[in-house]
């Protein structure tokens, strides 16, 4: 009877750390999951806004409506901006972009007002903001 015990304790033990192993597991993969769903679209507009940024056209455009995401990095919140962009040379069009505004930048994004982009005249749909407050082509 002894040897049937002893090996009875040592399977129970090894299906004990096999499960803990499985549990952490999934909890890790869980959270990674749950990271790259929160904050993973977040990492990525700023990625293409990086690249609009150093190869687009710049052009004057107008804050159309702003809206919270309800997503904050650093304490900075993330905003949905829509906007009327309005290149030198060709016609005005609407965009959206969401970015993170800094604490000191949020009074100036406000409906109507301005601010300097640049896009990719290929894609439309890809704007990145330069600044905030600059003067635009309608004042």
């Amino acid at each position: 009877m002894g040897p049937i015990i002893g090996g009875t304790s040592l399977i129970i033990t090894v299906i004990s750390i096999a499960c803990g192993c499985l549990i952490t597991i999934v909890t890790l993969a869980g959270t990674g999951f749950l990271i790259y769903k929160v904050f993973g679209s977040t990492f990525k507009s700023m990625s293409t806004n990086r690249n609009v940024l150093q190869t687009g056209v710049s052009a004057p455009a107008v804050i159309l409506s702003v809206q919270d995401t309800g997503v904050t990095m650093n304490d900075n919140p993330q905003a949905r901006i829509r906007l009327r962009v309005m290149p030198m040379n060709g016609e005005a069009f609407e965009a959206e972009v969401t970015q993170i505004i800094g604490r000191f930048q949020v009074g100036m994004v406000v409906p109507n007002g301005s601010a300097m982009v640049k896009y990719d005249p290929n894609d439309k749909t890809k704007v990145a903001i330069e600044s905030f407050g600059m003067p635009s082509a309608g004042q």
